[in-house]
């Protein structure tokens, strides 16, 4: 039989300003009038019905298209975190409250990611409505979205039993509700049985967040990185790469928990050696707790998904990705196939054959031009100064 169980909805609550949910993969999050009735909601007791007679549940998209696409899960991932307390829930042991955190307290952010969306900046948030007349597909209501005073009671009712708490945004660190309930939390005398977990761009160093971090069991970074140099900055803009670079070597010096996640998209598929390079070079440096480096590739929207990518971006990739395979040394190294530690090897070999597999499936040319000219002449940047190689897509 396959497999469809996830121990995400038993364990986990995924808070945003706009509810509370399973976990950021599932899309159909309950609708309630508070979120303190999501935990005992019979929505949520039909989810986890679902997962207990292994049937695949219609919000779950997100996970079922990364496996029939040959690449691990959240899914797969959260049951291999969570294996020791599968048991106890199949045979219908009570988890009192969520132990496990994915909060997005707000969408507060510096920088305009190509593939995000206004949800999660604000910065994206408040270029689409000071350019109403762009054909937005993404149409925000207000530059700003926090958590309201009804979720905020909920998560400080749930410190007690909590374990971990996973902290992105916007960009976690410069979120102040963050902060506030970090600092809760250590008032409460929970600090040292909880383990934190930043997603942050790196653009800056909440030197607060490393030292308060010291009162918890575990502090751990993951740094998100597409790209080097004009690439990164272009991508994430209005990112500096040489900032960048310096805080995330200053972060892997200091005793946390450090990782480098990457997506792949139409953006940086012709330079993925570049990266691979710089991954080298930055697991050589040897930060104190390295702790892997997570490969995915971008769903969302169709025309950044590597999918739909023209041939010569595909083969492009392809090709640093078999070379990386045969000559990195970091890859020899039993914890860069570790699904734990982001499961890097099996990625890339996962990517290339997805990739092999989908070589002629080209869509979404016109609407990638479209959008990266709306951008650049929002952002006075210059999609074919970055990338000359993709001038061969006209425009």
């Amino acid at each position: 039989m396959v497999d469809s169980f996830c121990v995400m909805p038993f364990v986990h609550a995924f808070v945003t300003p706009n509810g509370v949910g399973p976990c950021c993969a599932y899309t159909k999050n309950p609708r309630l009038n508070s979120a303190k009735a999501y935990w005992t909601s019979e929505q949520l007791k039909n989810i986890q019905q679902n997962m207990l007679n292994n049937r695949r549940d219609n919000g779950c998209g997100i996970c079922w298209k990364k496996e029939d696409r040959g690449f691990s899960s959240l899914r797969q991932h959260s049951n291999q975190i969570y294996k020791e307390h599968i048991n106890n829930i199949k045979n219908k042991l009570e988890v009192k409250n969520p132990f496990y955190l994915d909060l997005r307290l707000g969408n507060l952010c510096n920088l305009k990611c190509r593939m995000c969306i206004s949800a999660w900046s604000s910065q994206i948030a408040e270029e689409i409505l000071s350019n109403p007349n762009e054909g937005w597909d993404d149409t925000p209501s207000q530059k700003i979205i926090e958590i309201n005073e009804d979720t905020w009671e909920l998560l400080e009712d749930w410190i007690p039993d909590v374990k971990r708490v996973f902290m992105t945004g916007g960009e976690p660190t410069i979120i102040k509700r963050n902060l506030d309930y970090i600092n809760k939390i250590v008032e409460t005398g929970y600090a040292k049985n909880i383990e934190l977990i930043f997603t942050t761009n790196a653009t800056n160093v909440n030197k607060k967040f490393l030292e308060i971090g010291k009162q918890f069991n575990k502090v751990h970074f993951s740094v998100s990185i597409d790209a080097v140099n004009d690439l990164a900055n272009y991508i994430r803009f209005p990112s500096n790469w040489k900032t960048i670079k310096q805080n995330l070597e200053l972060i892997g010096q200091n005793n946390v928990g450090v990782a480098i996640n990457t997506t792949i998209q139409w953006l940086n598929m012709t330079r993925l050696n570049e990266m691979f390079e710089f991954i080298e070079e930055y697991v050589a440096s040897n930060p104190k707790q390295f702790a892997g480096v997570w490969f995915q590739l971008v769903t969302d929207p169709n025309y950044l998904d590597p999918i739909n990518a023209p041939k010569f971006m595909k083969e492009k990739a392809i090709h640093d990705i078999n070379s990386f395979l045969n000559t990195s040394t970091m890859l020899k190294d039993e914890k860069y196939s570790s699904i734990l530690q982001g499961e890097f090897k099996q990625s890339l070999i996962s990517s290339k054959q997805f990739l092999e597999n989908n070589i002629n499936n080209v869509k979404y040319v016109d609407s990638f031009l479209k959008k990266m000219n709306i951008l650049d002449r929002l952002r006075n940047q210059n999609l074919f100064t970055i990338l000359p190689e993709l001038k061969q897509l006209g425009g």
